[in-house]
């Protein structure tokens, strides 16, 4: 059975169709937080076909994409405040 990791995804795309196609792929897998911020979950055998995924929306060499893990001690220790209503889904990191 494939183990699920948790991971933050932040972008920088200066092409907003660019921006808007990566951020429905990033829906598919989590949730926004922020406007270039995903909380999202990955199969971790799929996580190099993800990361491909991510690379192949990258047009110029100003765009950027940072993946960071969460280990489990992070997830239950994330703090969150302000209008939470359409950001954040309160069952998505169990």
């Amino acid at each position: 059975m494939s183990r699920i990791e948790k991971f933050i995804v932040i972008y920088d795309i200066e092409n907003t169709k660019i921006r808007t196609r990566l951020s429905r792929l990033l829906f598919e897998y989590g949730i926004r937080t922020q406007f270039s911020v995903f909380e999202v979950e990955v199969k971790n055998r799929e996580f190099n076909r993800f990361i491909k995924m991510l690379e192949k929306k990258l047009k110029n060499d100003k765009d950027k994409i940072y993946v960071y893990p969460l280990d489990k001690k992070s997830v239950k220790n994330i703090k969150r405040a302000g209008n939470l209503e359409n950001s954040i889904i309160n069952d998505f990191f169990i």
